[in-house]
């Protein structure tokens, strides 16, 4: 398995984790008749995801932690 597929099952596994929490409980705290908010709620989970993901898909990249099955096509 080569660095680039470590970067890439951590940086979308924990991208999309991490905006989906993040979204989810910023909701709790909006309010929803200012759709300026909803927009910038969305901006600021999608940014916190992506920097999270890639930073630790990076160091994913370099120490291989994880053990990642690829999928044998037959």
């Amino acid at each position: 398995m080569t660095k680039l597929f470590y970067f890439k099952i951590t940086f979308l596994s924990l991208t999309a984790g991490i905006f989906a929490g993040s979204f989810v409980y910023g909701l709790f705290g909006i309010d929803f008749t200012k759709t300026d908010l909803l927009f910038k709620l969305f901006l600021k989970s999608l940014i916190i995801g992506i920097t999270v993901g890639l930073i630790l898909g990076v160091l994913n990249m370099f120490f291989k932690i994880g053990n990642f099955q690829k999928k044998e096509n037959s």
